[in-house]
């Protein structure tokens, strides 16, 4: 009898690995997707936007929007951007991800993460611990004055400001 042909019998085998053998079909452990965000989420903020064409915001929404947030007396380290249309989970599971306190919906319905989907534009809501103004797309806002003022009233009221 060689090293490589060693026989033991099955009460042995089954007393020596005890913990660790599996009798049956072992079913696949579902992975948990991770929303993807602009950003460091520091102040649990969401901001959730609808882009087809790019990642997060194009560079000029970005960039009106970041001036928007240091008016705030934020920046991008603060927030968490998840482009809702990229989103492989369409469903409540960036709120449980990210834990928002504060969210902003630009050109996104409230409804698509359980919330009140009936909220009037540019008006700070509450659902349970969370507090979130919809609003139109940062293209929209950025065309007129009176969109601008009704954006930043509402985010004063939001953050306290």
């Amino acid at each position: 009898m060689s090293l490589n042909n060693i026989s033991l019998p099955s009460g042995l085998v089954a007393s020596l690995y005890r913990y660790s053998l599996v009798q049956g079909s072992a079913m696949p452990v579902p992975q948990k997707k991770t929303v993807s965000y602009l950003g460091k989420n520091e102040k649990n903020i969401l901001i959730l936007v609808n882009h087809k064409t790019a990642p997060f915001l194009p560079d000029k929404e970005l960039e009106f929007l970041t001036a928007v947030l240091l008016a705030c007396g934020l920046d991008l380290s603060h927030v968490a951007i998840v482009n809702w249309h990229n989103a492989e989970e369409k469903d409540d599971t960036v709120i449980h991800q990210l834990a928002p306190k504060e969210i902003l919906f630009l050109d996104v319905a409230p409804g698509v993460v359980g919330l009140t989907s009936n909220a009037l534009e540019y008006t700070v809501q509450n659902a349970g611990s969370i507090q979130f103004v919809l609003a139109p797309s940062l293209t929209q806002i950025e065309k007129t004055k009176q969109s601008k003022s009704q954006l930043w009233m509402a985010l004063k009221q939001l953050f306290g400001l």
